[in-house]
């Protein structure tokens, strides 16, 4: 619900905004006597930005070199890009800071959640809206059930007052029966036209994207003048090569039944606005083909400006004179979710966070337990890594040392207009010839230079605020050549470990004993609710040789030929990624805790070789994470897939799509 309101708040102001825009090109438009079917257009762009909160057209705007305007980009940028509950969970940390909570209390101790009580409003107002139309559609429908068909194809009878159109795929036209002679011919015209161009199912469809903005006067002046001009453009068809005289008495029949009202649901001739629909209907003039050329580019303009998904184009490394490569898990995420704020020193903007440029470590590198937390002292995480969040931000008074997680080069300390003063640190390469980088952000000071060897535990740093950051916090991250990996399964962060159960003969078990994993399991792997089903592990089905029995075989023997590529069931994190005797090369992911706050994994055993995935790596549902093999304890090429809920093995066979 919280993700709904916030893509309706958005839709909502991007779409206010258009609809302004329109109405000033829309008065142009009238003034240069633009067709009314163009000024339509214009206002089902509006309505398309009510319906998708992004717009449609993608544009690509180059980076801003003023200061304010990097202040609003990164600002506009970290709005559009923020996930589901972020802009909840740092209004939760500012108002934690003050010691606030979002929720009230009252004399009778219920916790009150405002977003819930919002989403309740917007759902009453959403749906007494829909509701009222639906109703008055049907009534109108019961009223002439028994009209009958005339010569001319309309449907007439005592209950039909004034003209309109009624139905959605195959609408009909009512007209009063005293409705006779040319004053008949111009007002069919003028239904049928409504008819052609799809008239009667647009409005609809209009409206309910406005009942979604119920709570939105602009939204509803975008529909009332979407509603003007489409009236307009089929009286403009309808007066079209008429005599003053027979204009005249067309615009008699818009007077007549101006005053009889129709339901909700028809499309009405008579309404609404009859007089400023009377008055364009005695002077209106086809316009000449330089003026409607000169209206639809001024059109075609307006519309793309109303649709644009604008995006700043993607940085440049000065020093490569080429667009830099995204780090792996990019595409979720553009920036940390503390950037916002812009720097003093555009140009440093230009940095290559990918943090593998420029190495300058090439010594042995054992990652296996060889960091330390950066911080002696910190009050609480403040957000940890996710598929939107690169690492680990660590909240702390400003001022706190920062110390250096392991030793190695410093290969940038410097200021990022997103990052603030940053420093990376690369800590050489490890025995598969990957190398290893750390980087620590929005620091206050910088106490080390690029190319100064620093040992574990060295300061390099004080907490800070710098950058785009909401508090005094830092900002970590771990990397592995381009594949960014979470901080927790590596760093032994000293907070409390609920006990786990397993059973015994499990790797899991085993599992558990491990600090890092325990850890990771317990703060969730991945800051995520876990998934209602899984994806099947294999590219298609293959027979179960050996299926789930509690207490005795605690996964699905799925028998595959080797190579097979096997994928990930979820977006998840490695918590294992290496060799057990029984199980041979495995890997075990972890997809988040469902509503009781339950871990799942899953478990991918008798693999070809050792993975390729990382432990703390991030990786997505249908991801290649190995090859199906017969290592360990195996009698044949298979894959064992194994699912596992809370440290308890559960059967795959209820969690598989």
């Amino acid at each position: 619900m919280t993700e709904l309101l916030r893509q309706l708040l958005i839709a909502g102001v991007t779409g206010g905004a258009a609809a302004l825009l329109a109405l000033g090109t829309c008065a142009l438009l009238r003034r240069a006597r633009a067709p009314g079917w163009l000024l339509c257009v214009l206002w089902l762009a509006v309505g398309l930005r009510f319906a998708v909160p992004g717009g449609l057209v993608p544009v690509t705007l180059p980076q801003p070199e003023s200061e304010p305007l990097q202040q609003l980009a990164a600002a506009a940028e970290t709005v559009r890009e923020s996930p589901s509950g972020q802009a909840v969970s740092q209004a939760a940390q500012a108002l934690d800071a003050a010691g606030l909570e979002l929720t009230a209390v009252g004399e009778t101790g219920v916790s009150f959640n405002w977003a819930q009580a919002a989403g309740v409003i917007w759902a009453a107002g959403a749906v007494f809206c829909l509701g009222r139309a639906a109703v008055d559609g049907l009534r109108l429908r019961r009223r002439v059930a028994l009209a009958c068909k005339t010569e001319d194809g309309c449907y007439t009878c005592a209950e039909v007052t004034a003209p309109f159109t009624l139905g959605l795929l195959r609408p009909r036209i009512y007209l009063p029966a005293d409705l006779q002679g040319e004053a008949r011919r111009a007002v069919l015209l003028h239904e049928r036209t409504h008819i052609r161009r799809g008239d009667c199912l647009t409005k609809p469809l209009y409206y309910l994207v406005v009942c979604l903005h119920w709570w939105n006067p602009l939204a509803w002046l975008a529909f009332s003048q979407f509603e003007h001009a489409m009236e307009c453009a089929c009286d403009e068809a309808a007066v079209r090569g008429c005599t003053a005289a027979q204009r005249s008495l067309y615009c008699e029949s818009l007077l007549r039944y101006a005053t009889r009202r129709i339901p909700g649901g028809a499309l009405a001739f008579g309404a609404p606005g009859a007089g400023q629909r009377i008055l364009h209907a005695l002077r209106y003039r086809s316009p000449g083909k330089v003026m409607l050329g000169v209206c639809v580019a001024v059109a075609v303009l307006a519309g793309a400006v109303l649709l644009a998904r604008p995006t700043l184009a993607v940085e440049t490394n000065p020093d490569a004179g080429q667009t830099a490569a995204p780090a792996q898990n990019e595409s979720r995420e553009e920036t940390p979710a503390d950037e916002g704020a812009a720097s003093s020193e555009p140009s440093e903007a230009d940095l290559n966070l990918s943090i593998t440029s420029g190495i300058a470590n090439d010594s042995a590198f054992d990652p296996a337990g060889a960091f330390i937390v950066p911080l002696e002292e910190y009050r609480y995480y403040s957000r940890q890594m996710s598929y939107y969040h690169k690492g680990d931000d660590l909240a702390a008074e400003a001022g706190t040392p920062v110390l250096a997680s392991a030793g190695g080069v410093v290969t940038t300390a410097q200021f990022h207009y997103s990052y603030g003063k940053m420093v990376i640190i690369d800590h050489g390469t490890d025995a598969e010839g990957q190398h290893w980088y750390t980087l620590y952000a929005h620091l206050k000071d910088v106490m080390v230079e690029e190319n100064q060897t620093v040992a574990q535990g060295e300061q390099i740093g004080t907490v800070g605020s710098t950058g785009n950051t909401t508090g005094n916090a830092l900002h970590f991250e771990l990397c592995c050549d381009d594949t960014l990996l979470a901080p927790t399964m590596y760093l032994p962060y000293t907070e409390t470990i609920p006990a786990l159960a397993a059973e015994e003969g499990q790797l899991l078990s085993a599992m558990l004993e491990d600090p890092a994993i325990a850890n990771a399991i317990a703060r969730r792997a991945i800051d995520s609710q876990s998934p209602g089903a899984l994806d099947y592990p294999l590219p298609e089905k293959h027979e179960i040789t050996v299926g789930y029995a509690a207490g005795n075989h605690f996964g699905l023997d799925l028998r595959t030929d080797e190579g097979t590529d096997v994928l990930a069931a979820a977006d998840g994190m490695v918590l294992f990624a290496g060799w057990d005797d029984i199980h041979g090369w495995t890997v075990i992911l972890g997809h988040g805790s469902d509503s009781a706050d339950r871990p799942l994994l899953t478990m991918y055993s008798h693999l070809q070789e050792k993975p390729s995935v990382l432990m703390g790596q991030l990786v997505t549902a249908g991801q290649v994470i190995a090859q199906s093999g017969s290592t360990g304890n195996s009698t044949g090429p298979h894959l064992h897939f194994a699912v596992y809920l809370d440290g308890y093995a559960v059967d795959p066979q209820t969690w598989l799509n």
